[in-house]
């Protein structure tokens, strides 16, 4: 399999995984009063959240996958983790900025606990996988010869 395709899942999945236990997490430590355990929180809506952004996230993976493909094939891992750092940063930034200044709201904690973990994640999962180089072309019977 391509390379950049395994590690494009490789980093889809560890978002869709840990980024809604992340999300329950901080929304439980901002609620007031909660009236339920983290745990049982974690049980009751894991399942829910994981399955959401699995689904709500597969057009990003393609998108992540086909950039990662093409900055692969031209850039040192590197600077292709740099430039996807960069790019999911701004992605998440930018709905955190609209809401928070278009829409003058006033809890910007409930804004945060929407989308830092998805960043979060996502930042994290660049740079704990493996983004290996390229293998030269190899070369064929023809130029051997």
């Amino acid at each position: 399999m391509n390379r950049s395709f395994i590690y494009s899942l490789k980093v889809w999945l560890l978002m869709v995984i840990i980024a809604p236990l992340l999300h329950l997490v901080l929304s439980w430590f901002i609620i007031e009063n909660p009236e339920i355990s983290l745990i049982a929180e974690i049980q009751k809506d894991y399942i829910i959240f994981a399955d959401m952004v699995l689904l709500l996230t597969i057009p990003f993976a393609f998108v992540f996958w086909v950039a990662v493909y093409s900055l692969s094939k031209k850039r040192e891992p590197f600077y292709v983790k740099q430039v996807l750092t960069i790019a999911i940063l701004i992605i998440t930034m930018l709905p955190f900025f609209e809401l928070l200044f278009e829409k003058k709201v006033s809890a910007v904690s409930s804004i945060a606990v929407i989308i830092f973990p998805y960043s979060i994640t996502g930042i994290a999962g660049i740079w704990l996988h493996k983004l290996e180089s390229p293998e030269p072309e190899e070369e064929t019977v023809e130029e051997q010869e």
